[in-house]
């Protein structure tokens, strides 16, 4: 292989890497306007930190990380949830975003009312939960968390 070629295929990996990364931004950006506008109370607080991609204060005590999945061009977004208390992460769901600017093929990552009724149903479990323990007046942790979404899952 010449220099010239290896040039070549190295800006093609930079351009699509760039352009990975542009459509997660563009998601980023559009999540937080989706919910931060929302007329719907969600009891979100955006709790985005340097160290951190996106994430969510839910209820002033849990957290709800958005972050793309480990490794280079990955195209798979996951979504976490943890405590203030305890930053043991619960994957409660996963998206696949494309250099197109979809997510799960379906939904346009421009566009706020999609992306928001797309987080929502990855987070809607955990709003079940919530309920459920505040309904029947039981304490929650992410452990009790973690079986209570199992149930959910095989309901």
């Amino acid at each position: 292989m010449t220099i010239w070629e290896l040039s070549e295929k190295a800006e093609y990996i930079a351009d699509r890497h760039r352009q990975l990364q542009d459509q997660w931004h563009t998601y980023c950006n559009t999540l937080i306007q989706a919910v931060t506008l929302s007329k719907a109370h969600l009891y979100h607080a955006v709790g985005c930190s340097p160290d951190e991609d996106l994430c969510f204060v839910l209820f002033d005590h849990f957290i709800v990380h958005i972050e793309p999945a480990k490794g280079f061009n990955c195209h798979t977004i996951e979504y976490a949830l943890s405590t203030r208390d305890d930053n043991t992460r619960l994957l409660i769901g996963t998206a696949e975003l494309s250099n197109a600017g979809q997510m799960d093929n379906s939904v346009n990552i421009r566009d706020r009312q999609q992306v928001l009724d797309h987080y929502l149903g990855k987070i809607g479990s955990v709003y079940d939960s919530l309920y459920q323990a505040v309904h029947d007046d039981t304490p929650l942790n992410v452990s009790e968390l973690k079986q209570e979404l199992a149930r959910h899952a095989l309901a």
